[in-house]
């Protein structure tokens, strides 16, 4: 190998030697990087490259020498420009990748097929949501790196931009938001003749938050999250748009609370129209944008994390008024987190089916998401 190439395997292994999966790898190789000043641009994106492209092969890296996987990305197909002329002069055998995906017993049936295994080895399109008013802004701005469009209501349209777009932040133009994380939002039904009053009580960041509260400006609307971390991130993206800030609360469902303190207004049972669950999952349906997760994801973990989602979902029906609805919502492609809760919820809970859908967009180059809306009668 040359200097080069030299040094970024160097980076490489110091990477790989180091993660365990415990934390989104964009954070811990955003934390290498800062660690290592001497890493340029060109650099960081090359060898963020070469690690996605490891944990997109699933967990048939593992076990086998450093020194052997880092030359995988030269047998990979469709390598982009960066990745040849970096390892150009490096002479490897061809590479035979037998991807087997190793969770089929989980999986839904309908995506035991070739077309579904193939999207997790493709990285997804960058998808912002844009107001139809900024939809020619936006176009003429971004013409050579829109590579799809599509009409989510009839205030937004998503674009799907190719990875390498170089976006300037402006809240005011557009948001970033997947694809189907959009079409879901989209199907949250709220009468704009009415105030409702609208929990979004596993929040995040506020994705979903934010369309709601952009397309309907009359909802009174409360969001919580058992990270106040988080919350702060959703506070600055609703001060960015210029929208008013939700009332917040950090908050434990799993604990059955009988009562939420939102920003000093304590809530109780049977309080709110619309209650939002997008609950902790496996993130299943994100693996082809997060590859490591695929790679680290441990299966004995799935009792665990389907009880959170129905106590979580329980926990927090206790505070929807007889009348309300419930979106039960997850980013997994996993029969038991999706049809398997939604059973439980309509055997256990005061509440009724009313429909559910896979929103899996895996064939636009997007995330795949579920969602079930529930009636309280």
């Amino acid at each position: 190998m040359n200097s080069r190439q030299t040094f970024i395997f160097k980076h490489f292994t110091s990477l790989f030697d180091t993660y365990n999966g415990t934390v989104p790898f964009h954070y811990f190789f955003k934390k290498h990087c800062k660690q290592n000043p001497s890493l340029g641009s060109k650099d960081r994106r090359l060898l963020r490259e070469i690690c996605y492209r490891i944990f997109r092969t699933g967990t048939i890296w593992k076990g086998k020498p450093l020194n052997e996987i880092f030359l995988w990305p030269t047998s990979v197909s469709k390598q982009d420009d960066l990745l040849k002329d970096f390892y150009e002069g490096i002479v490897s055998d061809e590479i035979s990748f037998d991807f087997d995906y190793p969770f089929k017993d989980l999986l839904l049936n309908e995506l035991r097929e070739p077309e579904y295994y193939e999207s997790l080895i493709r990285q997804p399109l960058v998808w912002v949501r844009v107001n139809q008013i900024n939809k020619d802004k936006f176009k003429s701005k971004y013409k050579d790196q829109v590579i799809s469009e599509f009409e989510i209501n009839s205030m937004y349209v998503a674009f799907g931009l190719s990875n390498s777009t170089a976006m300037e932040p402006d809240p005011l133009l557009f948001e970033i938001q997947d694809l189907a994380s959009q079409q879901v939002s989209a199907e949250i039904q709220l009468n704009n003749n009415q105030k409702l009053k609208v929990w979004d009580c596993c929040s995040g960041a506020g994705g979903k938050s934010l369309f709601m509260a952009e397309e309907h400006k009359r909802i009174e609307l409360y969001a919580s999250d058992i990270r106040p971390a988080i919350l702060d991130i959703l506070k600055t993206r609703f001060k960015q748009k210029r929208l008013t800030i939700p009332k917040l609360a950090t908050i434990d469902l799993n604990k059955k609370p009988e009562k939420v303190n939102f920003n000093g207004q304590i809530l109780g049972r049977d309080y709110f129209d619309v209650i939002v669950a997008d609950v902790p999952c496996s993130g299943s349906g994100t693996w082809a944008r997060e590859p490591e997760y695929f790679t680290y994801f441990d299966a004995r973990k799935m009792d665990e994390i389907v009880s959170r989602q129905f106590e979580i979902s329980k926990s927090s029906l206790r505070f929807l008024r007889t009348g309300g609805k419930f979106y039960y919502i997850t980013c997994s492609v996993f029969e038991i987190e999706n049809q398997g809760v939604v059973q439980r919820i309509s055997k256990e809970c005061a509440v009724k089916l009313v429909k559910m859908e896979n929103m899996f967009r895996f064939k636009d180059q997007a995330d795949n998401l579920f969602i079930a809306e529930f009636d309280k009668s």
